[in-house]
């Protein structure tokens, strides 16, 4: 066999490039048949075939229209707002609101209140849920405030009586005694009761306590034991400050040791008397 008789039989035997290398084909896509705009949408690819995307058609046609709600914003008009409290569950009357709240034993619901709180509640778009939130804040919060209230009253009379047991050592029950009387004589028998705005009894200010002494001491004992109405008399506190104020008294005599007294227990009855 020649040479050239060879090399033709080995060029037979050798595949050649185009049968070696085969060209993949394409998987067959249901996009293929769309519009070319249409085809290489990418939101088309989640779905597989046709039947997918008519079911997902179908769910979202039956969506439109239901429980629909404008997205509020800056020009949202307040009817639209009614809209969109109503959809996130406003009842459509205050009175729709069921709460229940939380008191403490002997305490009762202020009616008055809770209407206007609910009043309130449906104004501003609550739902029950929000709305019970609400109350169950307000509750706790206020019921921190008594238990502060009632633990300052507790400080408040204890500091007090460290107080002035402190600078009235033994006239201290002495002392106590006679601004209570004093109190309840010019002031009211409830005088001492009357609550403050940390929770503290106005009887429990030492500054009260001492003043209150103070004015015991520049009053005669006989107006303080005597008949209520006759020792809160104008007429028998200026009887008072006539005999203080009589010629040769030791209210004009600037030399006289009880000069100081004498003046400072006229300018109280003045002060009494004048109211």
């Amino acid at each position: 066999m020649s040479e050239d008789q060879v090399t033709a039989v080995e060029e037979q035997s050798q595949p050649s490039e185009s049968t070696a290398t085969e060209t993949p084909v394409a998987e067959a896509s249901w996009r293929d048949s769309l519009p070319e705009e249409l085809k290489t949408n990418a939101s088309l690819e989640k779905f597989s075939d046709v039947s997918t995307l008519a079911k997902s058609y179908i769910n979202a046609e039956s969506m439109i229209g239901k429980d629909k709600m404008v997205v509020p914003g800056a020009n949202t008009t307040e009817e639209e707002w009614s809209d969109i409290y109503d959809k996130l569950g406003r009842p459509s009357d205050p009175k729709g609101y069921e709460l229940k709240a939380e008191l403490a034993e002997g305490e009762q619901i202020d009616e008055q209140l809770m209407s206007s709180f609910k009043e309130t509640a449906h104004k501003h778009g609550l739902s029950p849920a929000q709305a019970q939130g609400l109350l169950d804040y307000y509750n706790s919060i206020s019921s921190q405030s008594m238990v502060d209230m009632e633990n300052n009253a507790v400080l408040a009379q204890e500091d007090s009586s460290r107080t002035l047991r402190e600078e009235w050592g033994r006239s201290y029950e002495e002392n106590l005694n006679k601004a209570s009387n004093v109190a309840k004589q010019f002031l009211g028998e409830d005088i001492f009761s009357v609550q403050l705005a940390d929770g503290s009894l106005l009887g429990d200010n030492a500054s009260l306590i001492r003043g209150l002494n103070k004015i015991a001491t520049v009053v005669s004992e006989d107006t303080l034991v005597g008949d209520k109405d006759s020792a809160a008399s104008n007429a028998g506190m200026q009887q008072q400050i006539n005999d203080l104020t009589a010629p040769n008294s030791p209210y004009w005599n600037k030399m006289d040791p009880q000069h100081e007294a004498t003046v400072q227990k006229v300018l109280a009855l003045r002060e009494i008397v004048s109211g």
